[in-house]
């Protein structure tokens, strides 16, 4: 067997790849102790099989729940890292911890919201600006090869509609794929970010497939994936979310002048405060006589 390598694959290779992993930790993940364990454990196992596949790899977690996102990783502490004597890198030992030390402040916060699902699209759009300050702080000014790999576990609703749509778009402009992997039911915004960035969008059942799943389709970088042959995507379910009821619809009244989306006639748009037009009934015109 002869094996052949692009010349920008092996570049893009050696750079080595920045990872933001953004982790769903709603309260509902609470309500089932007996998932909790593997849930995470397969996150922080598939973020230290990343660093640990090339010296070279980056990292960061940002966790998001009904009431904010949080940097678990990295955290500008200035703490002194102590080096291991069970033989194992001090880097891994250093993300393993900080990420438990800040699951552990966040978990702490209690209080109500009126907002019920996990802010992914804001964890998103931290995870985008973190791209951007990579590249701008490097030296050099070299192209940060980076993707977003979003893990969801809670259930949706369309309330994050502009919001999701507005980092897809951003993340497609500066090349940057979003990855998805759902646990549970499919998410139709979150694959909709998927194919719009160019990235993976994958659905399992049961979180014990979980870091199997991270690791045969997610692990590979962007060139690599090229080789590979993945399952096929779906149909996208593109359905928009009304602006009244933050509802998926397949059929709606859209606003001429900003496109809001709305499942059913309203005198006024909400977001531009146009008035539209009530339906009249059709009037025979009169030719005036010379």
């Amino acid at each position: 067997m002869v094996l052949t390598y692009h010349m920008q694959d092996v570049i893009m290779a050696g750079d080595g790849y920045l990872l933001v992993i953004v982790l769903d930790v709603h309260p509902q993940l609470a309500e089932q102790e007996s998932i909790v364990h593997n849930y995470l454990s397969a996150c922080i196992s598939f973020a230290n099989i990343h660093l640990a596949s090339n010296v070279r790899n980056t990292l960061a977690v940002i966790a998001a729940n009904h009431l904010e996102t949080r940097f678990l990783y990295p955290q500008d502490t200035g703490e002194k890292v102590e080096r291991q004597k069970d033989g194992r890198l001090e880097l891994l030992c250093q993300v393993d911890e900080s990420i438990e030390k800040e699951l552990r402040r966040m978990m702490m916060h209690g209080g109500k919201a009126e907002q019920t699902e996990s802010l992914l699209s804001g964890a998103i759009g931290r995870g985008l600006l973190y791209i951007k300050r990579q590249e701008t702080e490097d030296v050099l000014g070299k192209k940060v090869h980076a993707r977003i790999l979003v893990i969801k576990i809670s259930s949706d609703t369309g309330s994050q509609y502009l919001n999701y749509i507005n980092t897809y778009l951003t993340a497609q402009k500066i090349s940057t794929p979003i990855d998805v992997c759902v646990v549970g039911n499919d998410c139709g915004l979150l694959q909709q970010g998927a194919d719009i960035s160019g990235g993976y969008y994958h659905c399992i059942q049961e979180v014990s497939e979980l870091l199997q799943c991270l690791i045969l389709m997610y692990q590979a970088d962007v060139g690599t994936r090229k080789k590979l042959n993945v399952p096929p995507m779906d149909s996208v379910d593109y359905r928009a979310a009304c602006f009244c009821h933050r509802t998926l619809v397949e059929m709606g009244n859209v606003c001429s002048n900003c496109l809001s989306v709305y499942c059913k006639a309203v005198p006024l748009c909400s977001t531009c405060n146009v008035i539209f037009q009530t339906e009249r009934p059709l009037m025979k015109i009169v030719k005036k006589k010379k």
